[in-house]
């Protein structure tokens, strides 16, 4: 049930349709393939268990969008993705540096608080439960309790226990 829910909370906020004059959108052109290639190329590093450089290939993709990056569709992906290699490889130094650009990425964005659910994971990983608590009493919130993932077992569990 809650995979489907987040599955119609994905669907939602891919499906809305931005008007013309709309800030947010996906870079696009000779720089956009750019950017999408060197995502791909991160992500390919991720999968062999690169995790370093594959953070180092994420981090260009972000230096390639344009100055305004929080405008456009791909600062939230970049941003996600270097996250997900840092808690892999437990880099809470490269989790702490990333976090914060989270929730400035793509403003646009539907919140159904994945925003949160990061800034809690972040600081378990770094050893801050409490913390880590109030960043999920604000995304059972906004998830109406539907923010945990399947990865979240431990994050949930801690949880769930202290309330």
């Amino acid at each position: 049930m809650r995979e489907k829910t987040l599955n119609i909370c994905r669907q939602y906020r891919d499906s809305l349709d931005t008007e013309e004059g709309d800030i947010m959108a996906y870079v696009q052109g000779s720089l956009g393939e750019k950017i999408s290639k060197t995502m791909d190329d991160a992500a390919a590093l991720f999968k062999q268990g690169d995790y370093q450089q594959s953070i180092d290939m994420f981090a260009r993709a972000w230096d390639l969008l344009p100055d305004s990056k929080y405008s456009y569709d791909e600062s939230y992906l970049i941003v996600w993705r270097i996250l997900i290699v840092a808690l892999k490889a437990n880099d809470t130094a490269v989790m702490k540096r990333w976090v914060k650009h989270i929730f400035l990425a793509d403003p646009e964005r539907a919140d159904c608080g994945e925003r949160e659910m990061w800034g809690a994971r972040v600081a378990m990983a770094c050893g801050d439960k409490e913390k880590a608590f109030q960043y999920i009493d604000v995304a059972m919130e906004k998830s109406h309790g539907r923010c945990f993932e399947r990865s979240d077992t431990a994050i949930k569990e801690a949880y769930l226990n202290a309330r």
